[in-house]
C-alpha cells in the first residue's frame, strides 16, 4: 500500500502537536496553582529616625541628653517591631552617635533624614525625640519680693534739694522645680499651610514642642510645594493623625500624661513636611523634668515607651488593612475625618505654658 507523503507529514505534525501539549501540561498546571503575587496595601517598610546625634546633643537633662535617649529608644523600637511583625523592613536614619548621614551640620542631617526615607520607599516614618520646655533641667533659682525697706535720701540740687523716702524691695531667692512633663506626638499641619507660610521664616522664642529639630523650609508659595502639600493632605494627613492618635492613647493607657496629638503651626518640622509617607514625631517625655528624665533614661521606661508605640502600630496596621483602598470619593473611609477617643487630641497649639 502506497503512503501519501503529504498525509504522512500532516499526521506527524498533528502527533507532534499532541506530544507538545502533553509535555506542557505540568508547566501550565504549575502556573495555574502557583499563588499570584498581589500588591497589598499597608505597611511594609518603616523608617525609624532617632533624633539629633553627634555634635547635636539635642535637649540636655541632668544625667543624659536627648540624642542618647533617642538612639537607645529608636534601636529598641526597630528590634521590637521586627519581633512583633516578622518580615517588616526596618531602616534607621542613624544607628550610632553621629548626625544622620554623618553630615556636618544639623540642617544637612535633617534633609538627609527625609531624602533617605523617600528614597527607601518607606510606608511610615517614626521620629523619636525628647521634649524640653526651654528652661534649665531640673529647675532654677528665681527671685521674689518679700518685703520693702524705707530710707530717707536727699535728691535735687540747690534750692530744689529736698529729702524723700525711698522704697527699696527686699528680694528672696527660691527654687523653682521644672515640672513640665508628658508625651506629645506631632504631625505636619497641612491644612494650616497658608497661616504657617506667613511666618515660616520668622524667628520665634516659642519653646513649645520640638523646637530644636526644625530648619527653614522652602517657599510654600512655590507651585511644586503647593502640589506636594495637596498630595500630603489628601494621602497622608489622616493616616498620620490616625497613627499619632493611637500612640497617644497607648501612652495614656500606660499611665503617662498625654498632651495630645499636635500640629506645628508656627514653625514646620522638616522631617514631617518633607517625607512622602505618613509621618509622626514622638516626644517621648520631657528630659528637663527630673523624674521624667530618669524614666526616659531607664531600661524599664524605654521598653515601656517602645511597647506603647508598637501596640499603637498594631492598631494602625489593623485599621489600614480593614479599610478599603481610597477611591478619592468623599464617602471613602480613607477620606473621612479621624475622630479621637482621647480628649487630649488634637491640639493645634500648646495650651500649657512651658
Amino acid at each position: 500500500m502506497k503512503t501519501n507523503p503529504l498525509k504522512l507529514r500532516s499526521t506527524m505534525r498533528h502527533l507532534a502537536g499532541i506530544l507538545i501539549c502533553i509535555a506542557a501540561l505540568p508547566i501550565a498546571f504549575a502556573f495555574k496553582t502557583a499563588p499570584v503575587p498581589v500588591q497589598r496595601k499597608g505597611v511594609h517598610t518603616i523608617i525609624v529616625d532617632p533624633g539629633h546625634g553627634g555634635r547635636d546633643p539635642g535637649a540636655r537633662g541632668l544625667i543624659t541628653t536627648e540624642a542618647k535617649v533617642c538612639l537607645e529608644v529608636g534601636l529598641k523600637l526597630g528590634k521590637a517591631i521586627e519581633e512583633r511583625f516578622p518580615g517588616m523592613k526596618i531602616l534607621y536614619t542613624r544607628t550610632t552617635d553621629i548626625l544622620a548621614g554623618n553630615k556636618s551640620d544639623r540642617n544637612s542631617a535633617n534633609r538627609y533624614r527625609a531624602e533617605f526615607a523617600n528614597q527607601s520607599g518607606g510606608d511610615l516614618f517614626i521620629a523619636i525625640h525628647c521634649n524640653s520646655n526651654g528652661m534649665r533641667a531640673g529647675g532654677w533659682y528665681a527671685k521674689r519680693i518679700v518685703d520693702y525697706t524705707y530710707k530717707k535720701v536727699w535728691v535735687g540740687k540747690g534750692k530744689k534739694r529736698r529729702q524723700v523716702t525711698k522704697k527699696t524691695p527686699v528680694y528672696q531667692s527660691y527654687w523653682v522645680e521644672n515640672k513640665t512633663y508628658g508625651t506629645e506626638t506631632y504631625i505636619w499641619a497641612a491644612d494650616r499651610s497658608d497661616e504657617k507660610g506667613d511666618v515660616i521664616n520668622a524667628q520665634s522664642d516659642d519653646f513649645s514642642g520640638e523646637n530644636d529639630s526644625t530648619i527653614t523650609m522652602p517657599d510654600l508659595n512655590d507651585p511644586v510645594m503647593k502640589a506636594f502639600q495637596l498630595l500630603y493632605q489628601k494621602k497622608y494627613f489622616e493616616h498620620s493623625l490616625l497613627f499619632a492618635d493611637f500612640i497617644e492613647q497607648e501612652f495614656a493607657k500606660a499611665g503617662r500624661v498625654s498632651r495630645g496629638v499636635k500640629q506645628r503651626n508656627e514653625k514646620g518640622i522638616w522631617v514631617l513636611q518633607a517625607t512622602g509617607m505618613p509621618s509622626v514625631l514622638v516626644e517621648t517625655g520631657f528630659i528637663t523634668n527630673r523624674e521624667e528624665e530618669r524614666y526616659l533614661d531607664s531600661d524599664e521606661g524605654q521598653h515601656e515607651i517602645v511597647k506603647n508605640i508598637v501596640d499603637a502600630l498594631a492598631s494602625y496596621i489593623a485599621a489600614r488593612e480593614k479599610a478599603p483602598a481610597s477611591s478619592g470619593k468623599k464617602n471613602d473611609p480613607d477620606n473621612k475625618t479621624v475622630k479621637s477617643d482621647n480628649p487630649a487630641n488634637i491640639n493645634r497649639k500648646d495650651p500649657a505654658a512651658k
